[in-house]
Protein backbone atom coordinates (compact mmCIF):
# COMPACT_ATOMS: atom_id res chain seq x y z
CA UNK A 1 0.00 0.00 0.00
CA UNK A 2 2.47 2.94 0.80
CA UNK A 3 4.44 1.30 -2.35
CA UNK A 4 1.29 2.21 -4.71
CA UNK A 5 1.11 5.86 -2.66
CA UNK A 6 4.55 6.34 -3.42
CA UNK A 7 3.80 5.58 -7.17
CA UNK A 8 1.28 7.09 -7.35
CA UNK A 9 2.94 10.03 -5.70
CA UNK A 10 5.32 10.33 -8.21
CA UNK A 11 3.12 9.76 -11.34
CA UNK A 12 1.27 12.99 -10.00
CA UNK A 13 4.63 14.91 -10.36
CA UNK A 14 5.92 13.55 -13.75
CA UNK A 15 2.25 14.23 -15.00
CA UNK A 16 2.60 17.63 -13.55
CA UNK A 17 5.80 18.02 -15.26
CA UNK A 18 4.98 17.24 -18.74
CA UNK A 19 1.84 19.60 -18.51
CA UNK A 20 4.33 22.56 -17.53
CA UNK A 21 6.28 21.88 -20.50
CA UNK A 22 3.21 21.33 -22.56
CA UNK A 23 2.15 24.92 -21.79
CA UNK A 24 5.52 26.43 -21.83
CA UNK A 25 6.07 25.29 -25.49
CA UNK A 26 2.12 26.37 -26.43
CA UNK A 27 3.77 29.59 -25.20
CA UNK A 28 6.97 29.77 -26.72
CA UNK A 29 5.95 31.87 -29.69
CA UNK A 30 6.09 34.93 -26.98
CA UNK A 31 9.20 34.25 -25.55
CA UNK A 32 12.09 35.85 -27.17
CA UNK A 33 10.49 39.41 -27.24
CA UNK A 34 9.46 38.95 -23.43
CA UNK A 35 13.06 37.07 -22.48
CA UNK A 36 15.30 40.12 -24.16
CA UNK A 37 13.37 42.39 -21.09
CA UNK A 38 14.78 40.25 -18.27
CA UNK A 39 16.16 42.72 -15.85
CA UNK A 40 17.95 41.13 -12.94
CA UNK A 41 21.51 39.93 -11.60
CA UNK A 42 22.76 36.94 -12.32
CA UNK A 43 25.13 35.14 -10.67
CA UNK A 44 28.06 33.49 -11.56
CA UNK A 45 27.78 29.45 -11.55
CA UNK A 46 30.55 27.05 -10.50
CA UNK A 47 30.80 24.30 -13.18
CA UNK A 48 29.72 21.90 -9.84
CA UNK A 49 26.64 24.32 -9.35
CA UNK A 50 25.90 24.16 -12.87
CA UNK A 51 26.34 20.24 -13.63
CA UNK A 52 24.54 19.31 -10.20
CA UNK A 53 21.70 20.87 -11.54
CA UNK A 54 21.64 19.38 -14.81
CA UNK A 55 21.72 16.08 -12.83
CA UNK A 56 18.72 17.47 -11.00
CA UNK A 57 16.50 18.51 -14.20
CA UNK A 58 18.28 15.42 -16.24
CA UNK A 59 16.12 13.26 -14.06
CA UNK A 60 12.38 15.27 -15.22
CA UNK A 61 13.58 15.74 -18.96
CA UNK A 62 15.98 15.25 -22.02
CA UNK A 63 18.84 17.87 -22.00
CA UNK A 64 20.62 19.10 -24.98
CA UNK A 65 24.21 17.07 -23.84
CA UNK A 66 26.20 18.88 -26.89
CA UNK A 67 27.12 22.19 -24.39
CA UNK A 68 27.06 23.45 -20.75
CA UNK A 69 24.43 25.90 -20.46
CA UNK A 70 24.64 29.76 -18.95
CA UNK A 71 23.45 29.56 -15.47
CA UNK A 72 21.57 32.80 -13.50
CA UNK A 73 19.65 33.29 -10.88
CA UNK A 74 16.67 35.51 -10.08
CA UNK A 75 17.43 37.74 -7.56
CA UNK A 76 14.64 40.20 -7.67
CA UNK A 77 11.15 38.62 -9.35
CA UNK A 78 9.60 41.75 -9.02
CA UNK A 79 11.77 43.39 -11.74
CA UNK A 80 10.54 40.67 -14.22
CA UNK A 81 7.17 39.60 -12.84
CA UNK A 82 5.26 41.71 -15.58
CA UNK A 83 6.99 38.61 -18.63
CA UNK A 84 4.77 36.00 -18.75
CA UNK A 85 7.83 33.64 -19.01
CA UNK A 86 9.00 34.49 -15.60
CA UNK A 87 5.28 35.26 -14.17
CA UNK A 88 5.58 32.51 -11.44
CA UNK A 89 9.36 32.62 -10.82
CA UNK A 90 10.63 33.29 -7.35
CA UNK A 91 14.04 35.09 -6.15
CA UNK A 92 16.29 31.90 -5.78
CA UNK A 93 15.31 29.98 -9.07
CA UNK A 94 17.63 28.86 -11.93
CA UNK A 95 18.07 29.80 -15.40
CA UNK A 96 19.62 27.68 -17.33
CA UNK A 97 20.34 29.13 -21.11
CA UNK A 98 21.33 26.12 -23.63
CA UNK A 99 22.43 29.17 -26.55
CA UNK A 100 23.22 26.53 -28.64
CA UNK A 101 20.59 24.74 -28.80
CA UNK A 102 18.09 27.65 -28.45
CA UNK A 103 16.48 26.92 -24.93
CA UNK A 104 15.68 28.08 -21.78
CA UNK A 105 14.56 26.44 -18.56
CA UNK A 106 13.69 28.17 -15.20
CA UNK A 107 13.94 25.70 -12.30
CA UNK A 108 13.28 25.53 -8.28
CA UNK A 109 15.95 23.88 -6.86
CA UNK A 110 13.97 24.16 -3.27
CA UNK A 111 10.88 22.68 -4.70
CA UNK A 112 12.82 20.38 -7.52
CA UNK A 113 10.43 21.66 -9.96
CA UNK A 114 10.80 22.91 -13.59
CA UNK A 115 8.88 26.44 -13.78
CA UNK A 116 8.67 26.82 -17.39
CA UNK A 117 10.66 25.66 -20.70
CA UNK A 118 10.92 27.54 -23.87
CA UNK A 119 13.17 28.47 -26.74
CA UNK A 120 15.07 31.32 -26.61
CA UNK A 121 13.74 32.71 -29.77
CA UNK A 122 11.37 31.67 -32.31
CA UNK A 123 13.67 32.50 -36.02
CA UNK A 124 16.45 31.58 -35.97
CA UNK A 125 17.59 34.73 -38.86
CA UNK A 126 16.27 37.05 -36.50
CA UNK A 127 18.62 36.18 -33.76
CA UNK A 128 21.49 35.78 -36.10
CA UNK A 129 20.55 39.52 -37.21
CA UNK A 130 20.73 40.39 -33.70
CA UNK A 131 23.96 38.51 -33.13
CA UNK A 132 25.61 40.59 -36.36
CA UNK A 133 24.38 44.24 -34.94
CA UNK A 134 24.98 43.70 -31.61
CA UNK A 135 27.83 46.65 -30.82
CA UNK A 136 29.48 46.01 -27.13
CA UNK A 137 31.89 48.38 -25.37
CA UNK A 138 34.56 47.45 -22.97
CA UNK A 139 35.72 50.00 -20.37
CA UNK A 140 38.75 48.77 -17.49
CA UNK A 141 37.21 49.07 -13.74
CA UNK A 142 40.20 48.19 -12.31
CA UNK A 143 43.85 49.61 -11.86
CA UNK A 144 44.91 46.31 -13.67
CA UNK A 145 46.32 47.47 -17.10
CA UNK A 146 44.77 45.75 -19.98
CA UNK A 147 41.62 43.55 -18.12
CA UNK A 148 39.01 45.44 -20.77
CA UNK A 149 41.28 43.89 -23.75
CA UNK A 150 41.09 40.72 -21.97
CA UNK A 151 37.53 40.61 -21.19
CA UNK A 152 37.03 41.41 -25.39
CA UNK A 153 39.41 38.88 -26.65
CA UNK A 154 37.08 36.47 -24.02
CA UNK A 155 34.08 37.87 -25.31
CA UNK A 156 34.96 37.43 -29.18
CA UNK A 157 36.05 34.03 -28.89
CA UNK A 158 32.72 32.91 -27.76
CA UNK A 159 30.58 35.20 -29.98
CA UNK A 160 32.55 36.07 -33.03
CA UNK A 161 29.80 38.00 -34.35
CA UNK A 162 29.10 40.81 -31.81
CA UNK A 163 31.29 43.74 -32.69
CA UNK A 164 33.53 45.88 -30.45
CA UNK A 165 32.77 49.54 -30.60
CA UNK A 166 35.53 50.66 -27.93
CA UNK A 167 38.16 49.48 -25.91
CA UNK A 168 39.02 51.96 -22.63
CA UNK A 169 39.67 52.97 -19.10
CA UNK A 170 36.26 53.31 -16.87
CA UNK A 171 35.79 56.79 -15.12
CA UNK A 172 36.60 54.95 -11.77
CA UNK A 173 38.82 52.20 -11.41
CA UNK A 174 37.20 50.62 -8.03
CA UNK A 175 34.71 48.18 -9.38
CA UNK A 176 34.78 45.49 -7.29
CA UNK A 177 33.61 43.12 -9.76
CA UNK A 178 32.35 42.76 -13.57
CA UNK A 179 29.45 44.13 -14.49
CA UNK A 180 27.36 44.13 -17.83
CA UNK A 181 25.30 46.89 -18.98
CA UNK A 182 22.36 46.53 -21.25
CA UNK A 183 22.32 50.27 -22.73
CA UNK A 184 19.88 49.52 -25.22
CA UNK A 185 17.42 47.76 -22.82
CA UNK A 186 16.43 45.21 -25.79
CA UNK A 187 19.22 43.05 -25.20
CA UNK A 188 18.89 41.68 -21.66
CA UNK A 189 19.04 37.76 -22.76
CA UNK A 190 22.35 38.73 -24.54
CA UNK A 191 23.25 40.51 -21.14
CA UNK A 192 22.34 37.96 -19.32
CA UNK A 193 24.74 35.00 -21.01
CA UNK A 194 27.39 37.37 -21.40
CA UNK A 195 27.47 37.99 -17.32
CA UNK A 196 27.74 34.23 -16.81
CA UNK A 197 30.79 33.73 -19.29
CA UNK A 198 32.91 36.27 -17.43
CA UNK A 199 31.70 35.92 -14.07
CA UNK A 200 29.82 39.07 -13.97
CA UNK A 201 26.44 40.42 -12.91
CA UNK A 202 23.94 42.35 -15.10
CA UNK A 203 24.20 46.47 -13.51
CA UNK A 204 22.73 49.43 -14.32
CA UNK A 205 24.58 52.37 -16.03
CA UNK A 206 26.98 53.55 -13.27
CA UNK A 207 26.41 57.00 -13.11
CA UNK A 208 29.83 58.72 -13.19
CA UNK A 209 30.27 56.98 -16.58
CA UNK A 210 30.05 57.89 -19.76
CA UNK A 211 27.49 56.37 -22.15
CA UNK A 212 29.38 54.65 -24.94
CA UNK A 213 27.37 54.30 -28.64
CA UNK A 214 26.78 50.40 -28.30
CA UNK A 215 24.04 48.39 -27.31
CA UNK A 216 26.20 46.58 -24.20
CA UNK A 217 28.59 48.27 -21.83
CA UNK A 218 31.35 45.55 -19.72
CA UNK A 219 33.02 47.17 -17.31
CA UNK A 220 36.16 44.22 -15.82
CA UNK A 221 36.56 44.85 -12.20
CA UNK A 222 38.92 43.72 -9.75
Amino acid sequence: MIFMKKFNANRVMVISLAVVAVIAIAGAAYFYRQYSFLKTNPQAASEEEVQGLIKEIGEFMQLPNDETPSLATILDKEKIKDQPFFKNAENGDKLLAYTKDMKAILYRPSAKKIIEVAPLNINQSAAQQNANTLKIAYYNGSSEAGKAAETEKKVRAQYADYSTVEVKDAAKKDYESNLVIDISGAHASEAAALAALIGGSVSEFPKDEIKPAADILIISGK
